[in-house]
């Protein structure tokens, strides 16, 4: 009896992990002319990729625009009978060192499709790179309940990065009042979203924005150690994204040295959280898996995957 529960309990487990869709987060750091040239690093950033279902990118560097297409090819020959489709933005920059944001995404593993996209319009320039914004639909949506939901893919500068994080809530103001249909057919109407977004939160007036389309705000967001302070991370969870849920804590140390925690995924959707397969939102640990020194591991990226796995 004992044997046949165990088998039936790992065949449930193993039907979740089947079904489960895998996204991730990789800072590819300066991934232009020159790492796409190398074949065998190529190869390798792809293999890291095919593990995600949808993979959100940061730090194309090519002036060229061909070094998002070699990856492209790449990710696609090891993905051959399920491949996955590109989406590329503008290259962004305040300077003539400039980058683009992928999505990438496995339409047949992944169950979601890209219906709209877009680079946040920054007029008054609050970013040194703007956000790259992705709304997605689920295809055959379960029993989570979500049926669309919009990922805000960030690079954040550095030495601005607390100030930038703090416009974030400027970006999903922008997001609200371009998409009311999100807001005004849930149980949350459209001026109640934007008047629970607070811009220049306080103490007394924390955001509080519950609806049911889940925003994902994913990437480097330079969001530890010299860049943003304990105390000024103990600001943005208290207060400033009070009404989101931080996937990745500071246990999990996202560079490659594995010091600091600079890649974060914050999610706003209760529906959309409560779907995370527990425990599945960490790092992806590449260089144990390939067996690297620190010194190859640092030529693929000085940043580890960040990831979790949703069944939706």
């Amino acid at each position: 009896m004992r044997i046949i529960f165990s088998i039936v309990f790992l065949l449930v487990v193993l039907a979740i992990n089947i079904s489960a869709v895998r996204f991730g987060s990789f800072n590819l750091q300066q991934y232009g002319p020159k790492k796409s040239a190398n074949e065998t690093l190529t190869d390798l950033v792809a293999k890291i990729l095919n593990d995600f279902d949808v993979a959100v990118i940061q730090e194309i560097t090519d002036a060229a625009i061909k070094a998002p297409y070699v990856l492209f090819d790449a990710l696609n020959k090891i993905s051959k009978s399920k491949p996955y489709t590109m989406t590329l933005s503008e290259r962004v920059g305040r300077t003539s060192t400039k980058e683009q944001y992928i999505f990438f995404n496995r339409e047949s593993t992944s169950g979601v499709k890209l219906i709209d996209y877009y680079l946040y319009n920054d007029v008054q320039d609050y970013f040194e790179r703007p956000p790259f914004i992705g709304t997605f639909e689920v295809t055959k949506p379960g029993s989570s309940g979500v049926r669309y939901f919009t990922i805000m893919d960030v690079h954040l500068r550095p030495d601005s990065a607390y100030q930038e994080l703090l416009d974030m809530r400027r970006v999903i103001h922008d997001f609200i009042l371009k998409n009311p249909r999100y807001f005004t057919d849930t149980s949350t109407s459209l001026s109640q979203a934007l008047a629970a977004n607070v811009i220049g939160a306080t103490s007394t007036n924390k955001p509080n924005l519950k609806t049911n389309h889940p925003i994902l705000i994913m990437g480097d967001f330079n969001a530890d150690c010299t860049y943003i302070s304990l105390t000024r991370q103990g600001t943005l969870r208290s207060i400033d994204f009070a009404d989101f849920t931080w996937v990745i804590n500071n246990e999990v140390k996202t560079n490659t040295r594995q010091t600091c925690t600079y890649d974060r995924i914050f999610i706003n959707g209760d529906k959309f959280v409560k779907a995370i397969v527990p425990r599945s939102n960490t790092t992806v640990d590449f260089p144990q898996r390939f067996g690297m020194t620190m010194e190859q591991a640092l030529g693929i990226s000085d940043h580890l995957p960040i990831k979790f796995d949703i069944n939706f």
